[in-house]
């Protein structure tokens, strides 16, 4: 049996911070495979509405990919894999806000899923639905574009709205 471990981050509904640092460019590039099979799991799951954990999440609309939201996922999946740690405060105390704010992505609500541990797509995404927090952060109709990363095994998802 598989062992994974899964972390939650509630809402921010807020002012973003200033960011960290100048925002990289970001290269109109096509959705990777990755980008693309992650999209069509997570917006089957929010088409279809779902229980998480007592609360009935009715279907929801998709979600767009954003690639500085998967610049944002990427750059602590790989911290996280290269650290070897599991949390969402960075090695270097970055918070998943202070990462999203420097890829320059002007977000109103913003949210991360991780996980530790999933051989894939499908699973971590079945992890997260079973996964009350988890789950809620993917349905929510709060946000509007997801990005999402993997590195060895760590698994990270950021979730936005503008």
């Amino acid at each position: 049996m598989l062992l994974a471990l899964l972390l939650t981050f509630a809402l921010w509904n807020c002012t973003p911070p200033e960011p960290e640092s100048p925002a990289p460019e970001i290269s109109a590039e096509a959705p990777s495979a990755f980008a693309v099979q992650m999209l069509e799991e997570v917006n089957a799951l929010r088409a279809s509405g779902c229980r998480c954990g007592s609360r009935q999440m009715p279907p929801a609309p998709p979600l767009a990919w954003n690639a500085q939201l998967e610049q944002a996922a990427r750059r602590h999946a790989n911290d996280m894999y290269n650290n070897d740690f599991f949390d969402h405060d960075g090695s270097d105390g970055s918070s998943m806000s202070g990462r999203i704010s420097a890829t320059g992505y002007p977000w109103r609500s913003i949210g991360e899923n991780i996980a530790w541990g999933y051989p894939d797509i499908a699973s971590v995404v079945q992890g997260w639905k079973d996964s009350p927090g988890h789950c809620e952060n993917m349905m929510s109709k709060d946000y509007t574009e997801m990005g999402a990363a993997r590195k060895g095994v760590y698994w990270v998802m950021d979730l936005g709205r503008r």
